[in-house]
């Protein structure tokens, strides 16, 4: 079998369970507080982008070796 060094897998990341709790958050805030649901809502947002900020820096970091 012919190895593929272009084969890029990206590095854990904590975003992914930050995302769930805010999804957990919703979900009890809908049973029991619109709050909690609100405060879930921001937890997600933040989850969202910091899980998006972080592939763009590693790419940005990928692209920096490469030249």
């Amino acid at each position: 079998m012919k190895e593929h060094p272009d084969i890029h897998i990206p590095p854990p990341s904590f975003w992914p369970i930050v995302l769930a709790g805010g999804l957990v958050l919703i979900a009890i805030g809908v049973v029991s507080s619109f709050t909690i649901s609100i405060v879930g809502v921001i937890v997600l947002l933040i989850a969202i982008g910091g899980w998006a900020m972080e592939n763009r820096a590693e790419e940005e970091a990928e692209h920096e070796r490469n030249d």
